[in-house]
């Protein structure tokens, strides 16, 4: 049977910790709360992930280890422990530890922080919501999550309209051309690789620019109020994080490249002469081969 939408999971050593717990943590406005024994948490976090973890060490830090490597990095969890372990530490924030508190702990404190990062789960929730709603509309791709290439060609077409002829106002568009792999990509690498990358772009972008495919082996960035040394500037940082992308391809390994074109709108007359000028610069560009060292393998 699937939990409510905003339940917790207590996860204890001992059924009078997990109620103890429970008492001193019972909310208003949200579902369910489940005490659930260590032995069974792995699976169960697996099978039907709750909005929030409240892990429980109890002294155990070799069992809290290996559950916290078991869980799943979306399941937000808050870990209670008896004392400060540097590696203990690490391994709860690398998977999805949202705070790390020595015991003892104020009621009221873990409250607070229980409500607080519910409330985060259910922002989150809205969002992944709205997300899906545009991606019916078509303005977001269901690969990337960027927008699409016809609803990123409308936001440019309009940006170049609002300019007029005279207008010292600048406005650049980046091309990202994707390279190093056998075309065409099975299905479910392909949006791996799209996903990845898409994320990438848009954490070097600023709040302003307009990150989206170009067609399935591109990304674009628009780049409102800003010139070509903006623009290079930017395709430099995209270029460095890129470097070190491994994907586990059909035929094995392949190391991202990229190819980078930059271009003004400073002297166009129209906003497809913009994206010819980044083809251009794209196609007398040499690719950037990747670095594999930097980064893990992704594999599908």
């Amino acid at each position: 049977m699937k939990q409510a939408p905003d339940a917790i999971y207590i996860i204890t050593l001992t059924p009078a910790r997990a109620e103890e717990l429970k008492r001193a943590v019972v909310l208003r406005g949200f579902d369910e709360i489940l005490c659930i024994p260590y032995e069974n948490a792995a699976l169960l976090l697996k099978a039907n992930p709750p909005a929030l973890a409240l892990i429980d060490l109890e002294g155990d830090i070799e069992k809290a280890t290996r559950l916290m490597e078991q869980t799943p990095d979306t399941v937000r969890s808050i870990v209670l422990s008896d004392t400060f372990d540097d590696s203990l530490f690490v391994t709860c924030h690398d998977h999805g530890a949202r705070d790390f508190l020595v015991k003892p702990v104020e009621e009221s404190y873990l409250a607070s922080r229980i409500i607080r990062t519910l409330q985060e789960h259910r922002v989150e929730q809205l969002g992944v919501q709205k997300d899906r709603v545009l991606v019916e509309l078509g303005v977001l791709s269901s690969y990337s999550g960027a927008f699409t290439t016809s609803y990123l060609v409308k936001l440019l077409r309009q940006a170049a309209e609002e300019l007029s002829p005279y207008s010292a106002e600048p406005l650049s568009l980046l091309l990202i051309q994707l390279e190093g792999y056998q075309s065409p990509l099975p299905e479910a690498l392909q949006s791996v690789l799209l996903s990845q990358v898409g994320d990438v772009i848009r954490h070097c972008a600023r709040g302003f620019d307009l990150v989206g495919e170009y067609f399935m082996d591109k990304f674009a960035v628009i780049l409102p109020q800003t010139g070509r040394r903006g623009a290079k500037a930017l395709a430099n940082r995209i270029t460095q994080r890129l470097h070190g992308l491994t994907f586990q391809g059909p035929n094995g390994p392949f190391n991202l490249e990229v190819r980078v074109g930059a271009a003004e709108y400073a002297g166009c007359r129209h906003y497809e002469d913009l994206i010819n000028r980044a083809l251009d610069e794209l196609k007398s560009g040499e690719p950037k081969k990747a670095e594999a060292k930097h980064n893990p393998l992704h594999p599908v």
